[in-house]
C-alpha cells in the first residue's frame, strides 16, 4: 500500500537546522567553560562538558537525520548532516582542536547507517547506527573518546476482531519503543484490508476510539466490514518525528 506520511520529508531538516543551531550554543559554553578551568588548573584532564556537548549533538543529528530519512528523505541525508556537524564542531573550537570522526553502520541490516523494516509481520523499525570517534586538544588537555550511537523506533501491534456478520469490531494493540523503552505515540493513522490484494481503506478518525495507558501501549478499537482475512497497517510517529509502518493480520476472537 501507498505509505502516508503525514509529514513531508522537510520536517527532518527542520529538525537538523534546530540540532546544530543547539550544537553552537552547547559548544560556545562548553569551551568558556573549559577556558575558564584552564585559568584555574594547568593539570586539566579531559573536560566532561565539551564531550557533553558535542555527544548530545552528535545524537540529536541522528534522530533528526533519521527523522527525514524515515519520512521519506533520501538515505545520504544521515552522512550529509553529520559532515555538517562536524564542520560546525571543527568551527566553533575557539583555539582549542576538536575533531568528530564518523562511521555509518554497514553490519547488516543496516546499510549506510540506517534500517528500515516496515514490510515484517506484526513489529516496524526505524532505526540508525553511527559509530564515533572525538579527538579533542587544548593547552593543557589532550584525549580521544569513542562511543556508538543507536537510535530506534520500533511500533508492535497486535490484535482480533469479533462479529458474526460483515461487520466486524476490531481491537487493536499498539505499543511503541524509543530505544527499547516505552514511548508516546505522536500521531497514528490505521487502515485495513478486508481481502488479499483489495483496497486499503482509512479508519475513519471519528470511528476510531484510542486508549492511551501512559506507557508506551495504545488500545484502539474501530469498526471494519469484511467477510474473510483482515489486514490492518498502523502508521504514526514518535514525538521525535521518526515515521514507522507496522502491519498485521488480524484473527477472531
Amino acid at each position: 500500500m501507498k505509505r502516508k506520511c503525514a509529514r513531508s520529508s522537510n520536517s527532518g531538516q527542520a529538525l537538523i537546522v534546530t540540532a546544530l543551531v543547539i550544537t553552537m550554543l552547547l559548544l560556545s559554553t562548553a569551551y568558556y567553560v573549559f577556558e575558564l578551568k584552564t585559568d584555574v588548573t594547568t593539570d586539566q584532564t579531559a573536560d566532561d562538558s565539551t564531550f557533553a556537548a558535542i555527544k548530545l549533538s552528535s545524537v540529536n543529528t541522528v534522530i533528526s537525520a533519521l527523522a527525514n530519512v524515515s519520512n521519506g528523505g533520501d538515505n545520504s541525508v544521515l552522512s550529509t548532516d553529520l559532515n555538517m556537524l562536524a564542520s560546525t564542531i571543527e568551527n566553533q573550537s575557539y583555539g582549542e582542536n576538536s575533531d568528530l570522526q564518523f562511521t555509518l553502520s554497514n553490519v547488516p541490516p543496516y546499510q549506510n547507517g540506517t534500517w528500515i523494516s516496515w514490510e515484517s509481520n506484526v513489529t516496524a523499525i526505524s532505526s540508525a547506527c553511527v559509530s564515533f570517534l572525538i579527538n579533542f586538544s587544548g593547552p593543557s588537555t589532550t584525549y580521544s573518546s569513542q562511543y556508538e550511537t543507536n537510535v530506534t523506533t520500533a511500533l508492535n501491534i497486535e490484535g482480533q476482531y469479533a462479529g458474526n456478520d460483515a461487520e466486524k469490531n476490531v481491537n487493536l494493540t499498539c505499543t511503541m519503543f524509543n530505544e527499547n523503552e516505552p514511548a508516546s505515540i505522536s500521531d497514528i493513522t490505521v487502515f485495513y484490508q478486508n481481502e488479499t490484494g483489495g483496497p486499503w481503506f482509512q479508519v475513519d478518525p471519528s470511528n476510531l476510539q484510542m486508549i492511551d495507558y501512559g506507557n508506551g501501549t495504545y488500545l484502539m478499537s474501530f469498526e471494519a466490514y469484511t467477510q474473510g482475512t483482515l489486514q490492518v497497517s498502523a502508521q504514526a510517529h514518535d514525538l521525535r518525528g521518526i515515521f514507522v509502518v507496522a502491519n498485521t493480520t488480524l484473527s477472531s476472537a
